[in-house]
């Protein structure tokens, strides 16, 4: 086991979740963190700048709530925010809607599952479980406002590691959204290691909107596991603009008939920013649906990654599951990694997938700069356009603005 691991597998004090970190701290020690040998993390190292930049690594200070509170942006009526993977009563506004019930992992004796094949981060969160919060969308409630959950990492006086863990319920007939926005503070180096289980109960429909606006200086791990059941709609969103090194796991099940998902991802880095989504969809039984389409734009000499799985098992007749990977190269010196798969054992689909990569078109951007726009305003216009086929999907006004000038922020430099 590396030293960087031994660091990070500082433990907090004994309570109810010893026995799963004690279970999930053995796994991880056998397996080790992945590094570049390890197919899935091949493109993306973030153990060997774990090893380079928490070489000295001793704990977390946190910083004063007044400063933290300027990157709280306004975003809901409804936000709980953690910082450093703990909530803060402080700098939380969150009145629960009729139909809503917020808890902690203590409060609902929370079993948390660890599994051998499970991915190492998730691991590496398991063994630092110290809380976290449940949020319950009760039976048949219907919440209008959008709930709003705000992580920050705070490195401003020390290197920071949180490992948040949130948990989503839509119960029965359920409808519900969700944002999960990550930011962060300070030039210390920072590792946000988070987790995210939301289920969809039957005829639920629950959208998940996950927003990435990291320092050049942080690393983050987000793993995200999805059940869906029979009638549910789900709906996810992830939007990403910085960080040193990113990597999101989306993993969905569909382990009833006539569920559906709905994927939607855009990625924008830039510099030396690397930006990776590994995507997962499972359709266990007939009569499914997923879509799913990923548009990343690229700038500077930063890197991508878009590796998307469909599985369908053998008594998922009738599935229908497609996928979609775009890219925009906005400089000769980016560049991105695009696989997206199909593993099929059912013969009575329809499946498709595809990938594409280019430049901006110059003809589009000749036409712009002839109608008396200048080059940089041309391409903003050319990249909102390309991206607003996920924007689009952020139904609420507020996020999608939010989101949207993150967009032209990362365009304009």
């Amino acid at each position: 086991m590396t030293e960087v691991l031994e660091r990070l597998l500082q433990k907090p004090e004994d309570n109810s979740f010893s026995s799963v970190r004690e279970q999930a701290s053995l796994l991880i020690k056998e397996k080790g963190l992945p590094d570049k040998k390890n197919e899935e993390y091949k493109y993306t190292p973030i153990s060997r700048i774990l090893e380079k930049s928490f070489a000295n690594y001793t704990g977390n200070k946190q910083s004063q709530l007044d400063v933290l509170r300027t990157k709280i942006p306004g975003l809901s009526m409804a936000q709980m925010v953690f910082v450093n993977g703990q909530f803060s009563e402080e700098l939380s506004h969150c009145p629960c809607p009729i139909g809503m019930e917020v808890s902690t992992l203590e409060d609902k004796n929370y079993s948390a599952s660890v599994e051998a094949n499970a991915d190492e981060y998730a691991l590496l969160n398991a063994s630092n479980l110290n809380g976290g919060t449940i949020i319950t969308f009760k039976k048949g409630a219907v919440i209008e406002p959008l709930i709003a959950i705000v992580h920050i990492t705070d490195s401003s006086k020390n290197q920071a590691v949180a490992y948040p863990r949130v948990v989503i319920r839509a119960e029965e007939n359920a409808q519900a959204s969700v944002v999960e926005l990550f930011t962060g503070y300070g030039d210390a180096a920072s590792f946000t290691n988070a987790v995210t289980e939301i289920s969809c109960a039957n005829r639920s429909m629950l959208t998940y909107i996950k927003i990435g606006n990291e320092n050049d200086n942080q690393l983050h791990v987000g793993n995200t596991n999805v059940d869906v059941a029979g009638n549910a709609v789900f709906t996810s969103i992830t939007a990403n603009f910085g960080g040193q090194m990113v990597r999101n796991n989306l993993r969905i099940a569909l382990h009833e008939s006539y569920s559906e998902a709905h994927l939607f991802g855009l990625y924008m880095p830039d510099n030396k920013e690397h930006i990776d989504n590994h995507t997962v969809v499972d359709h266990q039984m007939p009569n499914c649906e997923s879509n799913e389409l990923y548009k990343g734009i690229l700038n500077g000499s930063s890197t991508g990654v878009f590796n998307g799985k469909i599985f369908v098992q053998q008594d998922a007749q009738k599935t229908n599951a497609f996928q979609s990977n775009k890219n925009i190269l906005l400089s000769d010196n980016a560049a991105i990694n695009t696989k997206p798969q199909l593993e099929i054992w059912a013969d009575d689909v329809k499946c498709s997938h595809g990938c594409t990569t280019g430049k901006l078109d110059n003809e589009q951007l000749f036409y712009l700069k002839s109608r008396g726009i200048d080059e940089s305003s041309a391409k903003v216009l050319l990249v909102t356009a390309f991206a607003n086929e996920v924007l689009e999907q952020i139904k609420d006004e507020k996020v999608r603005v939010y989101v949207q000038n993150l967009l032209h922020k990362k365009i304009e430099g």
